[in-house]
């Protein structure tokens, strides 16, 4: 998965998209993968220090995004159903959709590298680019056709 430089061009998304006013899905979009790539860090760097199970990764994700959440429960609009999307409120339905295609794109992006190239990157930072361009796509689709 992305290394620490991925985190970091998560957080200036996600910082950039809220000056710009960007809808909530799309925020939650990139919060989403910002939570699982800092959950993905915490666990890499736990994991050096010794051994753990994967239900330790799954913890540190479950309890990333609550501490997320818990602190902007109140400014989540939960009456207005506009302000919905698959029924959830945008910001917590983007979130998890950021953690699936940041999941999924890392995961096509190795995949691909594994079997048609020996495990060697086609260009420089492939491994960050790729996922960020894949949030940046759907970002664009999103606030182009669904809001």
């Amino acid at each position: 998965m992305c290394g620490p430089v991925c985190t970091i061009g998560l957080s200036g998304g996600l910082w950039l998209s809220k000056i710009l006013g960007i809808s909530d899905l799309t925020l939650g979009l990139w919060s989403g993968a910002l939570i699982l790539s800092l959950s993905l860090q915490l666990y890499k760097f736990l994991l050096k220090k010794k051994k753990m199970s994967p239900i330790v990764f799954w913890l540190i994700l479950c309890g990333t995004w609550l501490v997320t959440f818990l602190f902007s429960w109140n400014k989540i609009n939960w009456g207005d159903t506009a302000n919905y999307f698959c029924g959830a409120p945008k910001i917590i339905s983007g979130s998890l959709l950021g953690m699936i295609l940041l999941f999924g794109s890392d995961w096509l992006n190795n995949l691909l590298l594994k079997k048609f190239h020996n495990n060697k990157v086609y260009f420089p930072y492939q491994r960050v680019i790729v996922p960020i361009a894949a949030l940046i796509i759907v970002s664009i689709i999103i606030e182009k056709i669904i809001c």
